[in-house]
C-alpha cells in the first residue's frame, strides 16, 4: 500500500512497525485512517478517495464516511467463526 500511495501522490511514505493489529495512515501527523476505529483494512482506493474528498472541501470525517460508502462491514467474530468452521467441515 505504501508504494501505491507514493506512486499516486508523488510523495514518500514511511512504514512504521507496530503491534496489536494497529494499522494507521497519517499525513504530517494527522490521522487519515485507523483500522482500530473501523475494524478493517482500507478498501482498494479508500485512502486516495479520503484525500480526494478532502481536497474537494469535505472535512476529514465526511471524507472518511464518503470514501467508505459501499465497503461492506467486516463480519463479527461469530460470523467469521461460523464461516471458518463451515469451511473446515467441507474439507473433511
Amino acid at each position: 500500500m505504501a508504494a501505491e500511495l507514493e506512486e499516486a501522490l508523488h510523495e514518500s511514505a514511511e512504514l512504521v512497525k507496530s503491534s496489536g493489529g494497529v494499522f494507521e495512515i497519517e499525513d504530517r501527523g494527522r490521522l487519515i485512517y485507523s483500522k482500530k476505529k473501523t475494524g478493517r483494512f482500507p478498501g482498494d482506493r479508500e485512502i486516495l478517495d479520503i484525500l480526494e474528498f478532502e481536497n474537494q472541501g469535505l472535512n476529514i470525517d465526511e471524507a472518511r464516511a464518503r470514501a467508505a460508502e459501499g465497503i461492506p462491514e467486516p463480519p463479527s467474530f461469530l460470523e467469521w467463526l461460523s464461516g471458518f468452521l463451515g469451511r473446515q467441515k467441507l474439507k473433511q
